[in-house]
């Protein structure tokens, strides 16, 4: 019987239940890049540069903006950011309301500059 289990000197097994499971923080994600080697050296380049995405911010802060996202344990991709506008301006608001730190700093210069494209699609 499984109450019977403790009277025979086995332990209750509430104490093991208790631990809560936690999920593996996300990992940084990085940008779309060319990688070629140049005299021996490793060269990066944006192949679509940053004036021609539909959100125009730098790889480098996207990437930094993933970086503080996956430290605080909420996903960012990069690539996906770069070329899907409902996605970056989703992650952007998220990471400005919820975000400690830097974050918050970095997510409402990124969402400036998300709204700056945004009206110069229309």
């Amino acid at each position: 019987m499984f109450f019977g289990a403790v009277t025979r000197g086995l332990s209750s097994i509430f104490p093991v239940m208790n631990s809560r499971h936690r999920r593996p923080l996300p990992l940084p994600s990085f940008g779309p890049r060319r990688i070629s080697f140049q005299d021996g050296a490793i060269v990066t380049d944006e192949p679509v540069p940053s004036h021609e995405r539909p959100v125009q911010a730098e790889l480098t802060r996207l990437e930094r903006f993933s970086a503080l996202m996956a430290g605080q344990g909420w996903p960012a991709h990069v690539s996906r950011m770069a070329y899907d506008r409902i996605y970056a301006g989703e992650r952007f608001g998220f990471a400005k309301r919820v975000g400690r730190g830097e974050l918050p700093v970095l997510a409402r210069q990124l969402l400036d500059c998300w709204r700056v494209n945004r009206s110069q699609l229309v």
